[in-house]
């Protein structure tokens, strides 16, 4: 009877652990996800911020 008892919770905990794995793996997945998006955003902004320096610092002039 205990026997079956471990058996059973065993079961359970490899099951809960499967669970948790699969996620985890999700959470993973939507992390990088985010991060390739948040890249993509830095990447698309970075040629226009750099553009407006260079304006900026042309439009004083040097006395």
């Amino acid at each position: 009877m205990l026997a079956k008892k471990v058996e059973t919770l065993n079961k359970a905990m490899e099951v809960e652990a499967k669970k948790m794995r699969r996620e985890v793996a999700a959470m993973e997945k939507e992390v990088a996800a985010m991060r390739n998006g948040k890249d993509q955003d830095q990447r698309s902004r970075r040629p226009s911020a750099t553009r407006g320096a260079v304006v900026g610092s042309h439009v004083q002039p040097i006395r």
